[in-house]
């Protein structure tokens, strides 16, 4: 009998190393990997000499917008992005318009991702200000609990000692991991130069803000996830308390690439929270997630915007950059110039997140997986924001040379995305909402 398709003859990473093998795929999984001639007969096959076949990456932090906010990005144009990035499962964050505090809103995004996806979409919950109104029937739907200290999603919430608890305990009874913004609640005075932002959002605060979590945490043995982790002592102190299962934290690109001292913030360009630090930092990042595992995985924080947004004076700007066209060109580009092992990049890129969210069969290009799939190839090139599929088109990494080029995506066994161009048209590939295995 003929499986669906087979990928003849790419470069497999088996056990760290560059291989040739073929991908067999049969009703949207990975039925074997081959050696050359030994393939099973097939319906359909792709060429794959001189392309790397690599698991999709796996975005685990990304703001997708649409509802009341379709005019910076909705799930079209996102999952666009996502797909021509490589990127085969994004999981949307609940500080949307209107936030998802509730199962009516929850369904909306659903059914509005249905529609319109190219990739597999989940989802987030935010917890309104009193517990006890939290929908349970939201669970089976969502892949997580996720709270901002700093800008809670219900206006009425304070990020004491006791919310942090409350929110811990609901986590813990969900059988959920709680994901967390790290930072303390914000002022009430706006700043009012460049100097009192960064110090709104300073390290310090970083740190003591995933130190109060820990300690909720270990009072009621949650699993707790750090979103974005920006500094060097917050990875030192993830490290301390180093737990796999359930203490876990992720990077961003723009965190381990960019420092702060390489702008003039003169506008919104390179404006993100939490903001950009320095050098030693991007390095301690590097290191934290390669060598010392402080850090889980990569995710992009894909947060879009509207032009005049991000070209507005600093000040006034919207935190927040496209990212979910440029982490898998940046992050291959660590490879290929050995600054990372292939081990390193597909675990923080693939198995890693698939593994802190319970998704079982993803991640990992072996037998009975999902077959979510990129072919990427070795092409010098450079980082051009008019060119993304996302609305969102201005970048701090505007002109950066990758070495990266995605060249075929698929998702669950459809070829979606091939040479530039979306073969199939949405809400055909991948699933919606992405459930835990």
């Amino acid at each position: 009998m003929a499986v669906d398709m087979v990928l003849k003859d790419g470069i497999f990473i088996e056990n760290g190393r560059e291989t040739v093998r073929s991908v067999a795929i049969e009703a949207r999984k990975i039925e074997g990997i081959y050696k050359h001639g030994d393939e099973p007969r097939h319906r359909d096959s792709i060429d794959c000499r001189g392309l790397y076949i690599l698991p999709g990456l796996i975005d685990i932090h990304v703001h997708l917008r649409d509802l009341k906010e379709s005019d910076k990005e909705d799930y079209e144009t996102g999952t666009m992005a996502a797909a021509a990035g490589g990127v085969t499962t994004v999981v949307d964050m609940p500080n949307s318009d209107p936030p998802v505090l509730d199962k009516k809103t929850l369904d909306e995004k659903i059914a509005r991702a249905r529609e319109l996806r190219y990739v597999n979409v989940g989802f987030y919950s935010g917890i309104s200000s009193i517990i006890e109104k939290f929908d349970v029937q939201m669970i089976r739907d969502i892949l997580g609990l996720k709270v901002y200290p700093h800008a809670p999603l219900d206006e009425d919430t304070k990020y004491t000692r006791e919310r942090i608890r409350e929110c811990t305990r609901l986590a813990v009874a969900s059988d959920l991991p709680l994901l967390f913004h790290p930072d303390l609640p914000a002022s009430m005075k706006a700043p009012k130069n460049m100097e009192e932002f960064f110090l709104a959002h300073s390290c310090e605060d970083e740190v003591k803000s995933v130190q109060s979590f820990i300690d909720a945490k270990v009072e009621y043995e949650a699993r707790l996830h750090v979103c974005h982790v920006s500094c060097a002592t917050t990875a030192r102190l993830i490290q301390e308390n180093r737990a796999e299962d359930t203490l876990t934290a992720e990077v961003t690109p723009h965190h381990l690439f960019l420092s702060g001292g390489d702008f003039p913030h003169d506008d919104g360009l390179a404006k993100m929270l939490p903001p950009l630090r320095s050098p030693y930092d991007n390095k301690m990042l590097m290191e934290g997630l390669r060598q010392t595992c402080a850090i889980d995985c990569v995710a992009s924080d894909h947060a879009p915007h509207k032009k005049w947004e991000k070209t507005a004076p600093f000040l006034k700007a919207s935190s927040g950059i496209p990212g979910l066209e440029t982490t898998l060109p940046l992050m291959l580009t660590e490879v290929f110039e050995k600054r990372l092992p292939w081990i390193d990049y597909l675990r923080v890129c693939s198995s890693a997140p698939a593994r802190i969210l319970g998704l079982e069969t993803k991640g990992i290009l072996t037998p009975g997986y999902d077959a979510d799939i990129v072919l990427a190839r070795i092409q010098e090139g450079t980082i051009t924001g008019e060119n993304f599929f996302s609305k969102a088109k201005i970048t701090p990494f505007e002109g950066r040379r990758v070495l990266a080029r995605v060249i075929t995506t698929i998702v669950g066994g459809v070829v979606v995305f091939d040479n530039d161009e979306f073969v199939t048209g949405p809400g055909i590939a991948g699933k919606v909402p992405v459930q835990k295995s």
